[in-house]
């Protein structure tokens, strides 16, 4: 089998031929080999250019780093921005996918390092058995992992961290050997409802974080507790339809957090969510945006933050610290007693920071009825009031936007295609 060697470049360019040892297209080869040869001589790569070629199969050796930012409008799971039919990652090494865009990784493969998604929603698809295998880490940054009708089946050798509002979709009995959540942000890990025993050990549950059974498994949740065990940790039971029980016998809650009682409830797809009551009621009324109905909720907020909505689609605020009277599907007006303006505010990065990682760009039909940043409530029609969307061309095809944020792992150089009018 032809095999080329990265070697290396100034432009760290996977699609430049003066970087292989052959001089030629990695994808004319059969394998490609990116391996550094010490933790102060690595050897990164960077995918930033969409490809219709697949690489056959992909080695990333020790102390080598493949980045994947290719980004494409019209990339789906049959037209990826980058695909291979297996690979390999040695224990030192790592896959970096960074874009929202469609990233194909194969049937075959052993993930002995790190495999990092940020920025991508169900969007990195596995082959055939969607298997991924190995010992090493799956790191989901502010990604999801998997579908409702597409579970990935998650080697119980291998650990998953989830941070910056993270969900994956396992497979039956395929859930890793740990999870670690972020207790700083609403996370979410769906199971398959047949499961019965789950050992994996989940570590910094807190009163963000949600179970999650898919809807399409046949098993309808019933209800769920938290049983204390002996050595500290808990038992997640969940009673299920037909006298079934799943149980999570090893969870351990993340600092000060001690649960309370544990409420079933169904997303839009139709998945069941288990969350913990507590965590809606503590944040009700005072200095917050309004109450939080769990994840991405938009209930009441009680006591101060009367009629408050928090969320998304904020609504009215009246004589609240609610956020509301913003027409969009995201920002925050506020409600003429005013606002909890850092919490906003970086609420407002983070969905800023989403809309333009994505080919979608700026999807609201309005962009609101109130002041950007929190303006009072009875200023409708006032700063941020347009009906057109701002990042479509006139034509009414979808502009390209890119964060400008940089991934953690690795510098990508912000791209803005603004095709149509900003503001009003």
């Amino acid at each position: 089998m032809a095999s080329t060697y990265w070697t290396g470049g100034p432009s760290g360019d996977f699609y430049n031929v003066k970087n292989w040892s052959t001089g030629a297209s990695p994808t004319t080869y059969h394998d490609v080999n990116i391996s550094g040869t010490s933790s102060t001589a690595t050897a990164e790569a960077v995918a930033s250019t969409a490809s219709s070629t697949a690489v056959p199969s992909l080695t990333i050796g020790d102390y080598g780093t493949l980045d994947i930012t290719a980004s494409s409008c019209q990339s789906s799971e049959t037209s990826p921005v980058f695909s291979t039919s297996s690979f390999q990652v040695g224990q030192y090494g790592s896959i970096v996918i960074d874009t929202a865009s469609a990233v194909q990784l194969g049937d075959i493969n052993v993930m002995n390092g790190t495999l990092t998604i940020e920025n991508n929603r169900s969007n990195v698809f596995m082959g055939a058995g969607d298997r991924l295998n190995g010992e090493g880490t799956l790191n989901l940054v502010n990604s999801t992992f998997g579908s409702q009708t597409d579970g990935v089946n998650i080697a119980n050798s291998m650990h998953i961290t989830l941070s910056g509002t993270s969900s994956v979709y396992t497979g039956f009995l395929a859930t890793g050997v740990s999870v670690a959540f972020d207790s700083k942000s609403s996370e979410q890990f769906f199971l398959n409802g047949t499961d019965t025993t789950v050992d994996t050990s989940f570590s910094g549950v807190s009163a963000k974080t949600q179970f999650g059974i898919t809807a399409n498994t046949g098993e309808t949740p019933l209800s769920a507790s938290y049983v204390k065990n002996t050595d500290g940790s808990y038992s997640l039971v969940v009673q299920e339809s037909d006298n079934h029980t799943l149980t999570l016998s090893n969870v351990t809650m993340a600092s000060g957090y001690t649960p309370g009682t544990l409420a079933i409830t169904q997303d839009k797809s139709g998945n069941y969510l288990i969350s913990d009551t507590s965590a809606n009621s503590s944040n009700s009324g005072g200095s917050n945006c309004g109450g939080h109905g769990g994840h991405w909720g938009h209930h009441d907020g009680n006591s101060s933050g009367n009629s408050g909505h928090s969320g998304w689609s904020g609504h009215d605020g009246h004589n609240s610290s609610g956020c509301g009277d913003h027409g969009s599907s995201w920002g925050w007006g506020s409600g003429s007693g005013g606002c909890d303006y850092s919490s906003s505010l970086k609420q407002i990065i983070s969905a800023w920071n989403n809309a333009f990682s994505s080919c979608k760009g700026w999807q609201s039909s309005s962009c609101g009825s109130s002041n950007w940043f929190g303006g009072n409530s009875y200023q409708s029609g006032s700063a941020w009031n347009c009906s057109s969307s701002w990042g479509q061309q006139s034509s009414g095809s979808r502009g390209c936007f890119s964060s400008s944020g940089q991934s953690s792992s690795h510098t990508q150089v912000s791209v803005t295609h603004n095709t149509s009018h900003w503001g009003c």
